[in-house]
C-alpha cells in the first residue's frame, strides 16, 4: 500500500533527495537543478498521487528538456527520467515508453532507480527489462540450457534446452499463491524457427498454481532457434509479471535428434512426435491437442472406442432448420360496380350482407360500389417450414399452413391451405457458423388463395327492384331486383356490404429479410414478401415474423 499525506510526502523526499544531498560534496549544482528538483517534487508528490498523470508527465518532460545536455547533473537528470517512467509504467501503462525512459537514465546513472514506495508491477516490468537491454547487473541474454530463466517478481519457469522437430514444445510456468488473483492472463508469445512473424498462445491452467500449453506442431517443423517471451496482465491488461522480451528472449533449439530427456510439464509425459499415431500417453489439454483416433482423457490423449463407443462431437453449423411463421397479407388492388353480379363473375368479387349471406341484386351502375386503388389488409395464414442447408449459405426447404380471415360466404368458396417451395439466400462466407445477424434474400412459388375484405355502398337500382319513386333513394324496394338468381330477395334501397377480392390460387414471390441467432440452434426471423398471384393476378405485400429452430 501507499503511504498517506506527510508520510507519503517525507518518503518521497527522502527517496529523491538524498542522492542529492550525497552528491552536493562531490560535484557543484548544475543550473537547472533546482528546477528539476522542484519539477520532480511537483509531479510526483501531487499530481502523480492526485492520477493527473498527463499533466505529471508534461511537468517532467519539460524539466528534462530544460536541462538540456550539460544544464543538470547526470544524477538530478537520471531522477527525473527515473519519475517520468514511473508514470509512464504505473500510471499511464505505457510500459514500452517507460522502458526507453529507464533506458536513459540508466545510461546517465547506473544506480538509479524508483522508489520502493512508487515500484508497482509495470513499473519493476519496464525497469527491469531497461537493466536487461543494457546488460546491468550481468543480465543475460537468451536463456538457453535448460536453466530457470530470468523471471518477472511472483513466477517461475524453466527454459526448455531443446525439442526434437516434429514434436509439440512444452512451456510451464507456476506463479506465486498470492498472484493467482491478479494473474487473469498468461500468455507466450513466439518465434519460430525459420518465421519473420511472431504468435501468441494463451497459457491455461494446469494445477493449482500452474500454467501451460504446447507449441503446436506445425511451427517446429524446422530446426534452429526458438525464441519466446512470457507475459502475465490483469484484469485491466496490465503487465503484472513476465519472463524474456522480444528484445532479450528465452530459447528454445529445435534439433533433427536431441541428448538428454525431452521437456515436459511437471507430473506430465512428454509430448510425442506429431507424425506418429501411436495409442501412448500425451499430454494435453482438449482433444484439438490429440491426434486423429484420440481424445484428451485425465490430461492425455486416449485412444477412442471402436464400435459402440463415443459418439463423433457434433460440430459445425446446424444443416436441419424447422420453423413457425405468422404471415398478415396486405393486397393492392381497386374495381368499379364490384357487387353487381357481372363483375363479381368476372373479377373475381363476392359481395356479402350483414347477415353473411350472399348478396346478388341489382345495385344502380354507376353509383358508389366502387373500390379506390390502395393497400388493404388480406389473409392471415399461419406456416410451418422445414429448410436444409446446402454450400454454407443456401436453405431449400417448403412450407405448409392454413389462412384466415376469408369469406364464407354460400358460393364463395376459399382454400384455405398454404403450401410453397423456397429458396433462400444468406449473405456472408459462413452465416450459420456464428451467431447473431443473418441477413437473406429469398425466392418462391406455391398455392394460396388470397380474400381481401373492404366495404362497399350500394344503391339498389329503384326501377329493377319496383320502387314507387325509383329516382327517390328513400322510395322502398317492393321486388327482388335481380330475380334469376334463386334465393334473391327485396333489397333495402341503400346499404352496406362486405366485398371480398378473390386472388390466386397460384403465387410467386421474391423477398428478403433479417434473421437473428441469439443461440447456435435458435433465430428469429423478420422479412417482407413480394407476390403475384395466379391465375387472378393481384400483386400482395406480405411482412413475415417466425421462429426457427435447428438441429
Amino acid at each position: 500500500m501507499r503511504p498517506s499525506g506527510l508520510v507519503h510526502r517525507a518518503l518521497l523526499v527522502l527517496a529523491f533527495g538524498s542522492p542529492l544531498l550525497c552528491a552536493l560534496p562531490a560535484r557543484a549544482a548544475a543550473p537547472k537543478d533546482a528546477q528539476a528538483e522542484k519539477a520532480i517534487t511537483q509531479a510526483m508528490d501531487v499530481d502523480y498521487l492526485e492520477t493527473k498523470f498527463d499533466q505529471a508527465e508534461k511537468r517532467l518532460r519539460t524539466a528534462i528538456d530544460a536541462c538540456g545536455v550539460d544544464k543538470c547533473t547526470p544524477s538530478v537528470k537520471a531522477r527525473a527520467l527515473v519519475a517520468l517512467g514511473v508514470v509512464l509504467a504505473g500510471g499511464k501503462k505505457q510500459l514500452e515508453d517507460a522502458r526507453e525512459v529507464f533506458v536513459e537514465a540508466l545510461s546517465l546513472d547506473k544506480a538509479a532507480k524508483p522508489d520502493e514506495d512508487m515500484s508497482s508491477g509495470e513499473v519493476k516490468y519496464a525497469y527491469e527489462n531497461a537493466r536487461k537491454q543494457l546488460k546491468l547487473d550481468g543480465a543475460p541474454g537468451p536463456s538457453v540450457g535448460g536453466q530457470p530463466a530470468p523471471s518477472g517478481q511472483g513466477m517461475t519457469h524453466t527454459t526448455p534446452s531443446e525439442q526434437r522437430v516434429d514434436t509439440p514444445l512444452p512451456l510451464y510456468v507456476r506463479l506465486a499463491p498470492e498472484l493467482i488473483q491478479d494473474a487473469k492472463k498468461v500468455a507466450v508469445n513466439y518465434l519460430a524457427p525459420g518465421a519473420s512473424d511472431w504468435k501468441t498462445l494463451v497459457m491455461k491452467k494446469v494445477g493449482e498454481f500452474g500454467f501451460g500449453i504446447n507449441v503446436p506442431c506445425t511451427d517446429v517443423t524446422k530446426e534452429g532457434n526458438l525464441d519466446y517471451y512470457i507475459t502475465i496482465t490483469d484484469a485491466d491488461g496490465a503487465i503484472v509479471t513476465g519472463a524474456g522480451s522480444r528484445a532479450q528472449p528465452l530459447r528454445t533449439a529445435i534439433k533433427a535428434r536431441i541428448e538428454g530427456e525431452p521437456p515436459s510439464w511437471p507430473g506430465f509425459a512428454p509430448p510425442e512426435r506429431c507424425v506418429k499415431v501411436e495409442s501412448g500417453p500425451k499430454q494435453c489439454l482438449d482433444d484439438n491437442q490429440c491426434n486423429a483416433g484420440y481424445s484428451c482423457v485425465a490430461g492425455e490423449c486416449t485412444q477412442k472406442p471402436t464400435g459402440g463407443g463415443e459418439e463423433p462431437k457434433d460440430t459445425g453449423p446446424r444443416k436441419n432448420w424447422v420453423s413457425i411463421t405468422i404471415a398478415p397479407d396486405v393486397s393492392i388492388f381497386s374495381g368499379k360496380d364490384v357487387c353487381s353480379v357481372d363483375v363479381q363473375e368476372r373479377d373475381h368479387f363476392v359481395c356479402v350482407r350483414s347477415d353473411g349471406s350472399r348478396y346478388l341484386g341489382a345495385p344502380t351502375p354507376g353509383v358508389a360500389n366502387d373500390v379506390s386503388a390502395g393497400l388493404a389488409l388480406s389473409t392471415i395464414r399461419v406456416v410451418a417450414g422445414y429448410d436444409r442447408l446446402f454450400l454454407d449459405n443456401i436453405l431449400a426447404g417448403v412450407r405448409l399452413g392454413f389462412a384466415f380471415r376469408t369469406s364464407s360466404a354460400a358460393d364463395a368458396s376459399f382454400l384455405p391451405v398454404h403450401a410453397e417451395l423456397r429458396g433462400s439466400y444468406f449473405i456472408g462466407k459462413t452465416p450459420f457458423a456464428s451467431l447473431g445477424a443473418r441477413p437473406f434474400v429469398f425466392a418462391a412459388a406455391g398455392l394460396a388463395q388470397i380474400d381481401t375484405p373492404v366495404n362497399v355502398e350500394v344503391l339498389e337500382d329503384g326501377a329493377a327492384c319496383g320502387a314507387a319513386n325509383p329516382s327517390d333513394q328513400n322510395s322502398p324496394c317492393t321486388r327482388p331486383g335481380n330475380p334469376t338468381y334463386e334465393g334473391t330477395y327485396v333489397e333495402p334501397r341503400i346499404q352496406t356490404l362486405k366485398a371480398y377480392k378473390q386472388a390466386g390460387q397460384g403465387f410467386l414471390a421474391i423477398g428478403g429479410g433479417l434473421q437473428y441467432a441469439p443461440l447456435e440452434r435458435v433465430a428469429i426471423s423478420v422479412g417482407l414478401r413480394a407476390n403475384v398471384t395466379l391465375p387472378v393476378v393481384t400483386f400482395v405485400l406480405t411482412p413475415e415474423l417466425g421462429a426457427t429452430i435447428g438441429f
